[in-house]
């Protein structure tokens, strides 16, 4: 990718068949990878699983389902596992002989209620090396955290109290709503890698997500501006924070959300806004939001700018540690950001 990570194009996919297509691309490209196929069970009443792939006829897709039921989606055997049509005996192998592949090579998926397989199918009898079987590993992660994604979604959408408020300003402006997702999505990845307990981490998620609810009552002509803001103008943009943590207020049950509200542009130098709160006066989980909100916004496109590679957005971050941002919680991030680049290369 020329201008963003890899995984930035993934979750922002609105279904995991498209996901599944650029990550099969990926594969095909990188490892000789005839297809990836996933299968997922969503709950324990569920007797088959969903199967997603594309450019797969379903009698290869049932083969392959066959083999995952078999295999119990390869939970008692470690991730990358290896079938071939050398080591498969009787029906096992009737039906990879079916499927026309040579072997494949297993990974397990689990989120939360939801696991499955993710299947790498090859055409000819392939041994993976281990930086190749990394990349399998890197390509799972993406899968599991796009499964994430969606569930996330879902589970925002049951919060009447939210659901109300997120669709009038997607009604307003859609790059707002798919931003706020993406900073709830990033604030969680950071904030299980910091080690943020279970509970914490739906508290980030929710703050994370409203954290740019202010935006509703920002006039169009300005957050919809195709260029520079005067500025006058960027005095009232600045304003949102406030104006969403006044929204918020009244509702029940979120006294512990509007801090990520109202302070999501404080710096750890005091030169934030709107209460120029210094350092561990800002709470953590509302640093994880400061950073992962300054990710999303430089790695977007806009109408009057490009995003910013991904190099440019890691010396951004270091430029700004201690300043900004949290420094540790910086390191921990460009953490993440490595790995993902592993796709990129």
């Amino acid at each position: 990718m020329q201008n963003s990570l890899f995984f930035k194009n993934v979750i922002n996919s609105d279904s995991i068949f498209e996901s599944i297509g650029q990550l099969n691309d990926i594969a095909k490209k990188s490892i000789g990878c005839e297809h990836i196929s996933l299968f997922l069970m969503d709950d324990k009443y569920q007797l088959t699983p969903a199967a997603y792939s594309v450019n797969i006829s379903t009698a290869v897709m049932e083969h392959l389902k066959y083999i995952v039921l078999q295999t119990q989606f390869f939970s008692l055997s470690p991730d990358g596992m290896r079938l071939s049509m050398d080591e498969a005996s009787g029906t096992m192998k009737e039906h990879l002989l079916q499927s026309r592949y040579a072997c494949i090579y297993g990974f397990h998926i689990k989120h939360g209620s939801s696991y499955g397989a993710l299947l790498f199918s090859f055409p000819s009898n392939t041994m993976l090396k281990d930086e190749q079987l990394h990349l399998c590993n890197l390509i799972r992660l993406h899968m599991e955290q796009l499964i994430k994604k969606i569930q996330f979604r879902k589970q925002v959408l049951k919060q009447q109290a939210y659901e109300s408020l997120f669709n009038t300003l997607r009604v307003k402006d859609s790059f707002t709503v798919d931003h706020c997702y993406n900073v709830a999505f990033y604030s969680t990845l950071l904030g299980a890698k910091a080690g943020v307990s279970e509970v914490e981490l739906e508290t980030l998620k929710l703050g994370a997500l409203l954290h740019d609810i202010g935006k509703l009552a920002i006039p169009d002509h300005i957050l919809m501006k195709p260029g520079r803001l005067s500025d006058d103008e960027f005095r009232v943009i600045r304003q949102h924070p406030v104006i969403g943590h006044e929204l918020l207020k009244e509702l029940p049950e979120v006294e512990h959300l509007l801090p990520m509200v109202r302070w999501h542009h404080e710096r750890m130098d005091g030169r934030g806004y709107p209460d120029q709160l210094v350092g561990e006066d800002i709470p953590y989980l509302v640093r994880i939001v400061c950073i992962a909100d300054a990710f999303d916004a430089m790695t977007s496109t806009r109408v009057y700018r490009n995003s910013l590679h991904v190099h440019e957005v890691r010396e951004q971050l270091l430029i700004h540690a201690g300043k900004q941002f949290d420094e540790d919680l910086v390191r921990i991030f460009l953490s993440i950001i490595d790995e993902q680049m592993q796709m990129n290369d």
